[in-house]
């Protein structure tokens, strides 16, 4: 009969051997000392909270704010006779909440690195947002409850969305603005100096580098120097590369830190946070899998796929006319067909057809494939509008309809590209672990691509999507999509 595991003296390795792992034990010298107190913020807590929010968690505040906003537009008219909390201002309050965040993220309110080069744009972005949707309410109150909202209540909803939905986003950009993400990059890799370089090129960038640190003979050997750096400078966070040979000096150094207030990560998750993409080139297939790669969520999936049905069939039926106008005209600029359709490979690495309306010459290609240009010379005068517009796209209803395709994901790419990235570009054959879409998160972070160089660069936005996928995320880049359609931007 075997023994219960609790019982009996714990079985410890010979003295001077280790368990498992690359890692030697050894205690870690914990600094206790209080780190100084930052003058300009409430704490480096708050500075912590607003950096999460920056990243686009605002939508439950602004919603909140917005509603509050139109109920008390209600409660200060001279006008509106009823109960400020009744059933109308309820449901005007509803409509103008969500159509604020909707807009928000359509006009990027939430995009950070865009705002933080001007408080005028978060400004004149948010009262854009406050216009539209105050017009979206007013007109959903005529179609659906065949009631008027009063001039006054509008005006005044408009009005205290500067300071109540405003006011906390110019405060906390502001505050991230004074006081910046202190960063400690310790030792030095090609993804080190790239991000390095990158915040150096940034106008108004949320992080400062204050310092670098090595372990090497040059330094004590338990990292004093390193603590000490952290404790004068208000340090933030410690990135480590995830290539440095010595980890053990490394480690210990970085943990001591930790009751400073320092945050302590790889230089893979640092790049991953700060600009929302997956460094290929510099992470292992175990850091790729440290939050599993999987398609075991059927619900999210259901669900994912269900809205692509059901608004594909939408437009589908909306965009009909639209369509037949577009195809007539592709027609009669310069004969050949008005559709055309191309091998592409998608989810799993099946190929399937994707369909286009023909935006270049007929003989653009004579036997091999060639990557399409942002300013392709092959296109038609006509096909550079449609592209320009997205409009050469419609007909992909079609293959999301039938579950080729999905509204957002990777771009599909063909047979005879995937073939050749496949073996220059690290994890390029991960992209196919999901459905190819309609736009991604590649295509409103990054311009047009017609290189492996430009290749690499998507598939960092590609695996981030993947890697962090949710269906607000979904939400979001469709937004961005529409906005980046009706600007005419590529």
């Amino acid at each position: 009969m075997s023994r219960p595991m609790s019982e009996g003296p714990l079985s410890l390795p010979p003295e001077g051997a280790r368990l498992g792992g690359g890692v030697a034990a050894e205690p870690v010298p914990w600094d206790r000392r209080a780190a100084p107190r930052d003058p300009t913020l409430l704490g480096r807590a708050l500075v912590h909270a607003a950096s999460k929010l920056s990243t686009g968690h605002w939508w439950p505040i602004d919603a909140t704010a917005a509603a509050v906003c139109m109920l008390m537009a209600h409660r200060l008219s001279p006008v509106f006779q009823g109960d400020p909390l009744g059933p109308e201002p309820l449901r005007a309050a509803f409509i103008y909440a969500g159509s604020f965040v909707l807009l928000a993220y359509t006009v990027g309110l939430y995009d950070w690195d865009v705002l933080a080069r001007s408080r005028m744009t978060l400004v004149l972005r948010g009262m854009l947002c406050a216009v539209v949707a105050a017009a979206v309410t007013v007109v959903a109150f005529y179609a659906v409850y065949y009631r008027p909202i009063g001039r006054w209540v509008v005006t005044v909803a408009v009005a205290l969305t500067a300071p109540l939905v405003l006011g906390p986003h110019i405060y906390v950009l502001a505050q991230l603005q004074r006081r910046r993400r202190r960063v400690v990059f310790m030792g030095s890799s090609p993804l080190t100096e790239r991000m390095i370089q990158a915040f150096a090129h940034q106008d108004r960038p949320l992080c400062q580098v204050v310092g670098r640190w090595s372990p090497d003979d040059s330094h004590p050997g338990n990292g004093d120097d390193l603590v000490e750096l952290a404790r004068s400078r208000g340090v933030d966070e410690i990135v480590v590369p995830t290539s440095l040979s010595n980890v053990q000096g490394a480690l210990v150094p970085a943990l001591r830190c930790l009751p400073l207030g320092c945050r302590v990560r790889s230089e893979a998750d640092f790049h991953e946070d700060m600009f929302r993409a997956v460094p290929v080139a510099d992470v292992s297939p175990e850091w790729m899998l440290s939050r599993g790669w999987d398609a075991s969520d059927h619900l999210t999936e259901a669900l994912k796929r269900l809205g692509d049905v059901a608004l594909a069939f939408i437009l589908i039926v909306a965009t009909a006319p639209l369509l037949l106008l577009l195809a007539l005209l592709v027609k009669l600029s310069g004969g050949g067909p008005a559709f055309y359709a191309q091998t592409r490979v998608g989810h799993y690495g099946r190929t399937f057809r994707m369909l286009k309306l023909r935006t270049m010459r007929v003989d653009a290609e004579s036997g091999e494939a060639r990557w399409a240009q942002g300013d392709d010379p092959r296109q038609t005068r006509l096909g550079r509008i449609l592209r320009r517009t997205r409009l050469d796209e419609l007909p992909q209803l079609l293959n999301i309809l039938v579950g080729e395709m999905s509204f957002v994901g990777p771009r599909p790419e063909r047979p005879e590209f995937v073939a050749t990235l496949e073996k220059a570009i690290p994890y390029y054959a991960w992209r196919h672990a999901v459905r190819p879409g309609l736009t991604g998160w590649a295509q409103i972070n990054y311009p047009y691509g017609s290189s492996v160089e430009d290749a690499v660069r998507k598939l960092e936005y590609d695996l981030y999507y993947i890697r962090n996928f949710s269906l607000g995320t979904d939400l979001f880049i469709v937004l961005r999509t529409l906005a980046a359609a009706m600007r005419g931007a590529r």
